[in-house]
């Protein structure tokens, strides 16, 4: 317990110094907003073109990149230092880490925060005004809301694993980015559509080693699609619990792996 106290107050320390500079955190957080806003917008042109895509509409596909996308704000609100793990390693960050009294993860996720207020504003809007559609139309019942807020936080746990895995690759590798790109930003942009759209190969991809179409894609086929099952919720729980589990076993042999930069 002392140790998540110490935490939480080291996190908002972080925030606190973060805000200090009040400018700069404004045109940062608002910046932020318009480049969600201007990529959902843009998803939305095009399904206004081309009408559904095979048998997803516009609400159903902005419910997928509103969980998405909430899951990856939440994520980034405490992970930012995982997600971008490779100065800890280059720079020996890590090493001054080390010396601390309390363990290494928790140390390396309270080192650094994201202010993430206007990205995760304009993703929940997105995700609560398609939700709210899909319930007036009948498409979604009164259960979609809990169950909506639980793959929300296991999406969270995925983005985590899987960040935490890229990050620990990092202390055989030292380089993460290139692979961050892969493991993040090209899977988050991928999983914003159906996967139903995407060859087998990447489907497999995205359901096995990079596990992002549990965040959306396979709990959706229940909640808004009334497809596969509601075993599909306990399902997305395990695929969670299990990559958090697989993610922390490759970090923990990292670690016992990692020599000092020597700086």
């Amino acid at each position: 317990m002392n140790w998540i106290r110490i935490s939480w107050m080291l996190y908002r320390v972080n925030v606190r110094a973060r805000m200090q500079y009040r400018l700069s955190f404004l045109l940062t957080t608002l910046l932020a907003s318009l480049v969600t806003v201007a990529e959902f917008l843009g998803l939305v042109v095009l399904l206004h073109a081309f009408g559904a895509i095979k048998g997803w509409n516009v609400w159903e596909i902005g419910y997928l990149y509103g969980v998405l996308m909430t899951a990856k704000y939440v994520y980034r609100s405490f992970g930012s230092a995982i997600n971008n793990f490779e100065p800890y390693l280059v720079n020996g960050l890590l090493d001054q880490l080390l010396l601390r009294p309390m363990p290494l993860l928790l140390s390396v996720v309270t080192s650094r925060t994201r202010m993430v207020g206007g990205e995760l504003l304009q993703s929940l809007t997105v995700l609560g005004v398609c939700l709210g559609r899909l319930m007036r139309d009948g498409t979604a019942g009164w259960t979609a809301v809990p169950a909506t807020l639980l793959i929300v936080c296991t999406g969270t746990v995925i983005m985590f694993a899987v960040g935490l895995a890229t990050a620990a690759v990092g202390f055989w590798t030292t380089r993460t980015e290139d692979l961050s790109v892969l493991t993040d930003n090209a899977s988050t942009t991928a999983c914003q559509l159906p996967l139903s759209l995407f060859p087998d190969w990447l489907r497999t991809l995205l359901l096995t080693v990079i596990p992002f179409g549990f965040i959306n894609y396979v709990p959706a086929m229940f909640i808004v699609k009334g497809e596969w099952g509601i075993w599909t919720i306990p399902a997305t729980v395990a695929a969670a619990a299990l990559a958090l589990a697989a993610a922390l076993a490759l970090w923990q042999v990292g670690v016992r792996k990692y020599q000092s930069t020597g700086t």
